[in-house]
């Protein structure tokens, strides 16, 4: 068995907005949802749903 040296690779500093290796999978730069969306959404949410779902499974 012949073992492989190991590469050595140029070591940079850690940025802030740097991806790490360019080599790998990067992470999707996706934007924030609207907060006023989630609120407007959220207000149509039926608040008594889980107690007649209980009483409809018999729980």
């Amino acid at each position: 068995m012949s073992l492989r040296e190991r590469k050595q690779r140029s070591a940079r500093p850690f940025l802030p907005g740097d991806d790490g290796d360019d080599d790998g999978p990067k992470r999707p730069k996706v934007d924030r949802p609207d907060t006023k969306e989630l609120m407007r959404r959220m207000r149509r949410v039926d608040k008594d749903q889980s107690k007649r779902y209980r009483q409809r499974t018999g729980q």
